[in-house]
């Protein structure tokens, strides 16, 4: 809604600061008698400053830019003390902003644009005017609280997951027969889909729309507080949404090696240490194989850094191409892996040994990589590239992810020291394609 207030003068300007058209559009259309300057730059803007007197600076930010601070400074300077300086950032870089502002800044704001909050930070109407405003909306329960905080514990599981317990949140916030919510292209509901909605609140980024919350009917009927109680929620669900979204980015990008877009380090120890106590409750088994090329040095010193990135990427995706779905290929480090393998469906059994499937893989990866080539050498190394490891299992030799991983690697060591181009079983001297 365009809303004009009596505190608004015609004299009055805004500087804007962005690289996009986020918020530009939005001021001109909210604030009609302001006069609106954009700027691109910091620098643009604090020249604008020298030139003419505005009632407010606001800088869009969108990274954690290091520069941000000494810019601020300077746009504060320039600006004076009479001239408000605000902050403008989406959800997920408020950590970073907020302790930015307090260096320079006479306020930050969330983004996807909240009317009254923009309203209160420019100084169109008063906080004391927004909290009389807030409390004619409906309150928060303890319940809600509750429910809001269950939900933000659970933000790193799945979208469906984020979205259902949204949906259980606002049903129990509106005591609503039903909620449905539609976001991103996912769809969860809350005591079954909602057919006919009494309540429709659209769910917003920025300008444009990724879903809505379809209220069902309750016993009672909806108030003009429950309107705006769900307008809230409206906008809360966006930075619940964008929220998950980046903490599953995050959680992600920790847990996978850049080079060869395997699972890294952190992820194998942490899956590790998950499949061993499903493996004692279930009875099954779990196989460790810890492997390096062979003088993999060799390569980088010859030929570069690329081509012993090439050769880590390639291996890498050789060997997952002849695992089954549920074994896991990791880069553990430099040029080493570290695959697990694991029974998913039968269970372990008396007397039986060291895992076939392990072996027949080892074998399979061995023959491809003897007809392989790297590119990069192709021209400069005719001969194969060949690895060697160690194999160690649950529960026969270690039972801890780092007992495991430390028993692996001896073998891997000992294959290392006795020639290269092998694989060998903890506690046996002998190669493990002997077993197949």
């Amino acid at each position: 809604m365009i809303s004009s207030s009596p505190n608004i003068l015609e004299r009055d300007r805004l500087l804007l600061i962005e690289s996009s058209d986020v918020l530009s559009g939005f001021l001109r259309d909210r604030y009609q008698n302001c006069v609106v300057v954009k700027t691109t730059s910091f620098l643009e803007g604090i020249d604008e400053l020298a030139h003419s007197n505005v009632r407010a600076v606001l800088v869009h930010v969108t990274d954690d830019d290091p520069q941000l601070l000494p810019a601020l400074r300077g746009l504060r300077e320039a600006a004076g003390e009479h001239t408000k300086v605000i902050l403008c950032c989406p959800v997920d870089l408020e950590p970073h902003v907020k302790a930015i502002a307090a260096s320079g800044a006479d306020d930050y704001l969330l983004l996807p644009v909240d009317h009254a909050e923009f309203d209160a930070a420019l100084g169109f109407v008063t906080r004391t005017e927004l909290s009389r405003g807030a409390e004619k909306c409906a309150t928060a329960s303890m319940e809600e609280l509750a429910a809001l905080s269950d939900l933000l514990a659970q933000l790193g599981r799945d979208d469906f997951s984020t979205l259902t317990r949204l949906a259980d949140l606002v049903r129990l916030a509106m005591q609503s027969e039903s909620v449905t919510i539609v976001a991103d292209g996912s769809t969860a509901s809350s005591g079954g889909t909602v057919a006919e909605p009494v309540l429709v609140e659209l769910i917003k980024r920025g300008t444009k729309s990724i879903g809505q919350i379809s209220v069902g009917p309750r016993r009672i009927p909806y108030r003009p507080a429950d309107i705006d109680k769900l307008a809230h929620y409206g906008r809360l669900a966006s930075h619940i949404l964008d929220a998950a979204a980046n903490h599953r980015s995050w959680r992600k990008e920790a847990l996978t090696d850049e080079l060869s877009g395997l699972h890294n380090r952190r992820y194998a120890l942490r899956l590790l240490t998950d499949l061993l106590e499903k493996a004692r409750r279930d009875r099954f088994r779990v196989t460790v194989l810890l492997f390096d090329i062979d003088d993999f040095k060799s390569y980088n010193d010859a030929y570069g850094h690329a081509a012993g990135d090439e050769i880590i990427r390639c291996i890498g995706k050789m060997f997952q191409s002849h695992c089954r779905d549920h074994d896991i290929v990791t880069r553990y480090g430099g040029d080493e892996f570290c695959v697990i393998f694991w029974d998913a469906d039968q269970p372990r059994v008396a007397g039986s040994n060291h895992p076939l499937d392990a072996l027949s893989v080892l074998e399979r990866f061995k023959k491809d990589l003897l007809g392989w080539q790297c590119e990069s050498l192709v021209d400069h190394a005719p001969g194969s590239i060949t690895i060697s490891g160690g194999l160690a299992s649950f529960p026969w030799d270690a039972s801890t992810a780092e007992e495991l991983i430390a028993q692996a690697d001896e073998a891997l060591l000992r294959a290392k020291g006795t020639g290269k181009n092998r694989v060998l079983v903890f506690g046996e001297h002998t190669d493990a394609k002997s077993h197949s």
